[in-house]
Protein backbone atom coordinates (compact mmCIF):
# COMPACT_ATOMS: atom_id res chain seq x y z
CA UNK A 1 0.00 0.00 0.00
CA UNK A 2 1.68 3.18 -0.89
CA UNK A 3 1.72 6.30 0.94
CA UNK A 4 -1.38 8.03 -0.59
CA UNK A 5 -3.53 4.89 -0.62
CA UNK A 6 -2.74 4.74 2.74
CA UNK A 7 -3.28 8.52 3.75
CA UNK A 8 -6.62 8.36 1.72
CA UNK A 9 -7.47 5.08 3.44
CA UNK A 10 -6.69 6.99 7.21
CA UNK A 11 -8.67 9.91 5.87
CA UNK A 12 -11.96 7.81 5.08
CA UNK A 13 -11.89 6.35 8.04
CA UNK A 14 -11.71 9.19 10.04
CA UNK A 15 -14.47 10.75 8.11
CA UNK A 16 -17.11 8.54 8.49
CA UNK A 17 -16.34 8.31 12.29
CA UNK A 18 -17.07 11.98 12.46
CA UNK A 19 -20.15 11.28 10.38
CA UNK A 20 -21.41 8.51 12.30
CA UNK A 21 -20.75 10.71 15.49
CA UNK A 22 -22.65 13.54 14.03
CA UNK A 23 -25.88 11.30 12.85
CA UNK A 24 -25.37 9.39 16.87
CA UNK A 25 -25.42 13.19 18.30
CA UNK A 26 -28.01 13.97 16.08
CA UNK A 27 -30.34 10.88 16.55
CA UNK A 28 -30.34 11.35 20.62
CA UNK A 29 -30.59 14.98 19.88
CA UNK A 30 -34.26 14.66 18.64
CA UNK A 31 -35.12 11.62 20.88
CA UNK A 32 -34.11 13.98 23.74
CA UNK A 33 -36.79 17.26 22.22
CA UNK A 34 -39.34 15.28 21.51
CA UNK A 35 -39.40 12.99 24.70
CA UNK A 36 -38.03 15.00 27.50
CA UNK A 37 -37.84 12.13 29.68
CA UNK A 38 -38.95 12.26 33.37
CA UNK A 39 -37.89 9.68 35.85
CA UNK A 40 -40.13 11.05 38.27
CA UNK A 41 -42.07 8.35 40.25
CA UNK A 42 -43.56 10.01 43.24
CA UNK A 43 -47.36 9.67 43.02
CA UNK A 44 -48.90 6.35 43.04
CA UNK A 45 -53.01 5.36 42.82
CA UNK A 46 -52.64 4.74 46.33
CA UNK A 47 -53.43 8.11 47.69
CA UNK A 48 -56.65 7.76 45.22
CA UNK A 49 -57.44 4.73 47.99
CA UNK A 50 -58.01 2.68 44.59
CA UNK A 51 -56.31 -1.23 44.40
CA UNK A 52 -54.26 -1.24 42.36
CA UNK A 53 -51.30 -3.59 40.77
CA UNK A 54 -47.62 -2.65 39.78
CA UNK A 55 -46.93 -4.50 36.70
CA UNK A 56 -43.27 -5.10 35.16
CA UNK A 57 -43.28 -6.43 31.32
CA UNK A 58 -40.15 -7.68 29.91
CA UNK A 59 -39.54 -5.96 26.08
CA UNK A 60 -36.87 -5.79 23.94
CA UNK A 61 -35.51 -8.85 21.13
CA UNK A 62 -36.30 -12.74 22.23
CA UNK A 63 -33.37 -14.26 23.07
CA UNK A 64 -31.37 -11.00 23.76
CA UNK A 65 -31.18 -8.15 26.91
CA UNK A 66 -33.79 -7.25 27.39
CA UNK A 67 -35.91 -4.41 29.30
CA UNK A 68 -38.05 -4.29 32.13
CA UNK A 69 -41.11 -1.41 31.34
CA UNK A 70 -43.40 -0.30 34.48
CA UNK A 71 -46.64 0.15 34.36
CA UNK A 72 -50.10 0.48 36.52
CA UNK A 73 -52.77 -1.91 36.47
CA UNK A 74 -55.75 -0.31 37.91
CA UNK A 75 -58.90 -2.81 37.93
CA UNK A 76 -62.50 -1.31 37.93
CA UNK A 77 -64.38 -1.30 41.36
CA UNK A 78 -65.92 -5.36 41.68
CA UNK A 79 -69.55 -3.53 41.21
CA UNK A 80 -68.66 -2.47 37.64
CA UNK A 81 -69.84 -5.60 35.65
CA UNK A 82 -68.57 -6.12 32.26
CA UNK A 83 -66.34 -2.72 32.65
CA UNK A 84 -64.42 -1.95 29.67
CA UNK A 85 -60.53 -1.54 30.13
CA UNK A 86 -58.73 1.44 28.41
CA UNK A 87 -54.47 1.53 27.51
CA UNK A 88 -53.19 4.76 28.78
CA UNK A 89 -50.48 6.03 27.10
CA UNK A 90 -48.65 9.52 28.05
CA UNK A 91 -47.20 12.33 26.37
CA UNK A 92 -43.58 13.70 26.55
CA UNK A 93 -42.15 15.31 29.66
CA UNK A 94 -43.92 13.41 32.12
CA UNK A 95 -44.65 10.15 32.98
CA UNK A 96 -47.56 7.83 34.52
CA UNK A 97 -46.86 9.32 38.58
CA UNK A 98 -47.81 13.06 36.71
CA UNK A 99 -50.59 11.62 34.31
CA UNK A 100 -52.15 9.95 37.75
CA UNK A 101 -55.26 12.78 38.09
CA UNK A 102 -56.10 12.16 34.33
CA UNK A 103 -55.44 8.24 34.61
CA UNK A 104 -57.52 7.85 37.73
CA UNK A 105 -60.51 9.85 35.48
CA UNK A 106 -60.67 6.95 33.26
CA UNK A 107 -61.26 4.75 36.27
CA UNK A 108 -63.89 6.60 37.27
CA UNK A 109 -65.56 6.40 34.36
CA UNK A 110 -65.66 2.83 35.10
CA UNK A 111 -62.69 1.34 33.25
CA UNK A 112 -60.31 -0.83 34.44
CA UNK A 113 -57.00 1.26 33.54
CA UNK A 114 -53.07 -0.21 32.45
CA UNK A 115 -51.12 2.48 31.92
CA UNK A 116 -47.38 2.16 31.37
CA UNK A 117 -44.36 4.22 31.22
CA UNK A 118 -42.11 3.98 28.22
CA UNK A 119 -38.74 3.30 28.70
CA UNK A 120 -36.55 6.14 29.93
CA UNK A 121 -39.77 7.40 32.10
CA UNK A 122 -40.26 6.62 35.55
CA UNK A 123 -39.38 3.58 36.95
CA UNK A 124 -38.86 1.66 33.63
CA UNK A 125 -35.06 0.61 31.92
CA UNK A 126 -33.60 3.26 29.79
CA UNK A 127 -32.36 6.44 29.94
CA UNK A 128 -33.52 7.82 26.46
CA UNK A 129 -36.24 6.23 24.63
CA UNK A 130 -36.63 6.45 20.64
CA UNK A 131 -39.47 6.20 18.16
CA UNK A 132 -38.96 2.55 17.57
CA UNK A 133 -38.91 1.37 21.51
CA UNK A 134 -42.09 3.33 22.32
CA UNK A 135 -44.26 1.40 19.62
CA UNK A 136 -42.42 -1.59 21.22
CA UNK A 137 -43.45 -0.77 24.64
CA UNK A 138 -46.87 0.16 23.40
CA UNK A 139 -47.73 -3.29 21.85
CA UNK A 140 -46.19 -5.39 24.62
CA UNK A 141 -48.75 -3.64 26.71
CA UNK A 142 -51.62 -3.53 24.60
CA UNK A 143 -50.65 -7.73 24.90
CA UNK A 144 -50.44 -7.43 28.74
CA UNK A 145 -54.00 -5.52 28.47
CA UNK A 146 -55.60 -8.35 26.71
CA UNK A 147 -54.25 -11.28 28.83
CA UNK A 148 -55.64 -9.12 31.74
CA UNK A 149 -59.04 -8.15 30.37
CA UNK A 150 -59.50 -10.88 27.57
CA UNK A 151 -63.29 -10.69 27.56
CA UNK A 152 -63.35 -6.80 27.56
CA UNK A 153 -63.95 -4.22 25.27
CA UNK A 154 -60.77 -2.71 25.11
CA UNK A 155 -59.67 0.82 24.40
CA UNK A 156 -56.43 2.71 23.55
CA UNK A 157 -56.27 6.23 24.75
CA UNK A 158 -53.36 8.50 23.57
CA UNK A 159 -52.45 12.30 24.33
CA UNK A 160 -50.50 14.32 23.14
CA UNK A 161 -47.20 12.38 22.15
CA UNK A 162 -48.89 9.83 23.20
CA UNK A 163 -51.15 9.67 20.59
CA UNK A 164 -48.49 9.21 18.02
CA UNK A 165 -48.22 5.17 19.94
CA UNK A 166 -52.11 5.05 19.91
CA UNK A 167 -52.27 5.58 16.46
CA UNK A 168 -49.36 3.21 15.37
CA UNK A 169 -50.71 0.57 17.86
CA UNK A 170 -54.56 1.29 16.42
CA UNK A 171 -53.62 1.15 12.49
CA UNK A 172 -51.48 -2.45 13.27
CA UNK A 173 -53.30 -6.02 12.90
CA UNK A 174 -52.12 -6.44 16.67
CA UNK A 175 -54.83 -4.31 17.75
CA UNK A 176 -57.51 -5.31 15.58
CA UNK A 177 -60.15 -6.21 17.83
CA UNK A 178 -59.54 -2.94 19.87
CA UNK A 179 -63.43 -1.52 20.61
CA UNK A 180 -62.00 2.20 20.21
CA UNK A 181 -59.41 4.74 20.12
CA UNK A 182 -58.90 8.37 21.49
CA UNK A 183 -56.59 10.74 20.17
CA UNK A 184 -56.50 13.83 22.80
CA UNK A 185 -54.55 16.69 22.05
CA UNK A 186 -52.63 14.71 19.39
CA UNK A 187 -50.73 15.98 16.16
CA UNK A 188 -50.09 14.87 12.36
CA UNK A 189 -46.47 14.20 12.05
CA UNK A 190 -42.64 15.71 13.89
CA UNK A 191 -42.22 17.23 10.60
CA UNK A 192 -45.31 19.14 10.37
CA UNK A 193 -44.98 20.15 13.89
CA UNK A 194 -41.57 21.19 14.16
CA UNK A 195 -42.42 24.99 12.06
CA UNK A 196 -43.77 25.94 15.43
CA UNK A 197 -40.58 25.08 17.32
CA UNK A 198 -37.65 26.89 18.13
CA UNK A 199 -35.64 23.90 15.85
CA UNK A 200 -37.59 25.16 12.49
CA UNK A 201 -34.73 26.14 11.07
CA UNK A 202 -32.89 23.04 11.33
CA UNK A 203 -33.11 21.00 7.60
CA UNK A 204 -35.17 17.76 9.38
CA UNK A 205 -35.59 15.97 6.09
CA UNK A 206 -31.44 15.21 6.15
CA UNK A 207 -31.46 14.40 9.22
CA UNK A 208 -34.31 12.94 10.46
CA UNK A 209 -34.46 10.10 12.45
CA UNK A 210 -37.74 10.11 14.53
CA UNK A 211 -40.48 10.90 12.29
CA UNK A 212 -44.58 9.40 14.38
CA UNK A 213 -46.29 10.16 11.16
CA UNK A 214 -49.70 9.51 12.41
CA UNK A 215 -51.39 11.69 9.40
CA UNK A 216 -49.94 8.66 7.71
CA UNK A 217 -51.05 6.23 9.55
CA UNK A 218 -55.06 7.70 10.08
CA UNK A 219 -56.78 6.37 7.02
CA UNK A 220 -55.78 2.94 8.29
CA UNK A 221 -58.04 2.72 11.28
CA UNK A 222 -60.77 0.11 11.51
CA UNK A 223 -62.14 1.17 14.70
CA UNK A 224 -64.56 4.00 16.08
CA UNK A 225 -62.20 6.89 16.87
CA UNK A 226 -62.98 10.06 19.43
CA UNK A 227 -60.51 12.87 18.82
CA UNK A 228 -60.65 16.01 21.35
CA UNK A 229 -58.95 19.43 21.20
CA UNK A 230 -58.54 22.39 23.33
CA UNK A 231 -59.29 25.93 21.93
CA UNK A 232 -56.31 27.09 23.90
CA UNK A 233 -53.97 23.88 23.58
CA UNK A 234 -50.96 25.94 23.63
CA UNK A 235 -48.26 23.11 22.13
CA UNK A 236 -50.68 21.73 18.96
CA UNK A 237 -52.67 24.03 16.57
CA UNK A 238 -55.79 23.36 16.48
CA UNK A 239 -55.26 22.96 12.19
CA UNK A 240 -53.22 20.50 13.07
CA UNK A 241 -55.56 18.54 15.13
CA UNK A 242 -58.26 18.97 12.69
CA UNK A 243 -55.86 17.82 9.71
CA UNK A 244 -55.54 14.39 11.76
CA UNK A 245 -58.97 13.74 12.36
CA UNK A 246 -59.68 14.86 8.60
CA UNK A 247 -57.54 11.95 7.35
CA UNK A 248 -59.52 9.56 9.66
CA UNK A 249 -62.06 7.28 8.31
CA UNK A 250 -65.46 6.89 9.73
CA UNK A 251 -66.66 6.28 12.44
CA UNK A 252 -65.31 8.88 14.06
CA UNK A 253 -66.06 11.94 16.30
CA UNK A 254 -64.78 15.52 16.62
CA UNK A 255 -64.54 17.35 20.40
CA UNK A 256 -63.62 20.80 20.46
CA UNK A 257 -63.18 22.16 24.28
CA UNK A 258 -63.61 25.52 24.56
CA UNK A 259 -61.36 27.31 26.84
CA UNK A 260 -59.17 23.82 27.56
CA UNK A 261 -55.28 23.75 27.24
CA UNK A 262 -52.84 20.91 26.44
CA UNK A 263 -53.48 18.60 29.45
CA UNK A 264 -56.73 19.77 30.88
CA UNK A 265 -59.71 18.37 29.14
CA UNK A 266 -60.58 15.02 31.21
CA UNK A 267 -59.56 17.33 34.73
CA UNK A 268 -61.28 20.62 33.93
CA UNK A 269 -64.03 19.61 31.69
CA UNK A 270 -65.44 16.34 33.19
CA UNK A 271 -68.81 16.42 31.95
CA UNK A 272 -67.93 17.56 27.97
CA UNK A 273 -65.06 14.43 28.23
CA UNK A 274 -66.68 12.09 30.13
CA UNK A 275 -70.11 12.61 27.86
CA UNK A 276 -67.66 12.01 24.46
CA UNK A 277 -66.35 8.96 26.38
CA UNK A 278 -69.31 7.86 26.89
CA UNK A 279 -70.56 8.13 22.92
CA UNK A 280 -67.51 6.47 21.51
CA UNK A 281 -68.10 3.71 24.20
CA UNK A 282 -71.95 3.97 22.42
CA UNK A 283 -70.17 3.73 18.97
CA UNK A 284 -68.48 1.36 19.22
CA UNK A 285 -71.17 -1.13 20.56
CA UNK A 286 -72.37 -0.94 16.82
CA UNK A 287 -71.33 -3.16 13.53
CA UNK A 288 -68.53 -2.39 11.46
CA UNK A 289 -68.90 -3.68 8.57
CA UNK A 290 -66.56 -5.11 6.45
CA UNK A 291 -63.47 -2.95 7.67
CA UNK A 292 -60.80 -4.41 8.19
CA UNK A 293 -57.15 -2.83 9.16
CA UNK A 294 -54.09 -3.55 7.61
Amino acid sequence: MTRRTLFSALAAVVLASVMLAACTSLDDFQRQVIFRPSKDAGRTPAEYQVKFEDVWLKVGPSGGAQDKLHAWWIPANKSQTNAPAALYLHGAGFGISANLPRIMKLHDEGFSVLAIDYRGFGKSDGELPSEETAYEDSHAAWAELTRRAPTSKRYIYGHSLGGAMAMELASSPNAKDAAGLVMESAFTSVSEMQQFTAYKWIPLAIVQTQYFDSLAKAPKLCMPTLFMHGSNDYRIPLDIAKKLFAAAPEPKRWLLVEGARHVDIPTRYTPQWSAAMGELVALSAQPRGNCTSS
